[in-house]
């Protein structure tokens, strides 16, 4: 991946904390910085750091990962932010339509191994660009 793509600050919103963990060791391990939320309220204030993608559980104890989308998307520092949003289940078809209106890059089904979590994370940093 060229450089000017390479994510070098990405934001994980989970509840569970062993997924925090997993997932930013495995971020770590390719040079990215990770900030850490447990909770949809953290995410949003934790994107004001302006992370190159954020990553977030659908599940989360104070509002689902559509509705920290949605307000997200109203504020300057979230609103061009890439999001791929996460769960353990596949998400329904109506979830998926609902996530794409707002602005979501793509899914991941959790637990995800770190190869296809990077080849995520560079398709979705690439359509950013296309979009730009």
């Amino acid at each position: 991946m060229p450089d000017s793509l390479q994510p070098k600050k990405i934001l994980v919103v989970d509840d569970n904390e062993v997924n925090r963990y997993t997932l930013a060791k495995m971020l770590k391990s390719r040079g990215a910085e990770v900030l850490h939320a447990a909770s949809g309220a953290q995410g949003i204030e934790s994107a004001k750091e302006s992370p190159d993608v954020a990553l977030v559980d659908i599940h989360l104890p104070d509002m689902t990962g559509y509705e920290m989308l949605d307000q997200l998307r109203k504020k300057e520092e979230g609103a061009n932010l890439p999001v791929v949003l996460m769960s353990a289940t596949e998400p329904a078809p109506h979830a998926r339509s609902a996530a794409m209106a707002l602005g979501v890059h793509s899914f991941l089904t959790l637990p995800v191994v770190s190869e296809d979590l990077w080849i995520v994370i560079e398709a979705t940093l690439h359509r950013q660009k296309r979009r730009a």
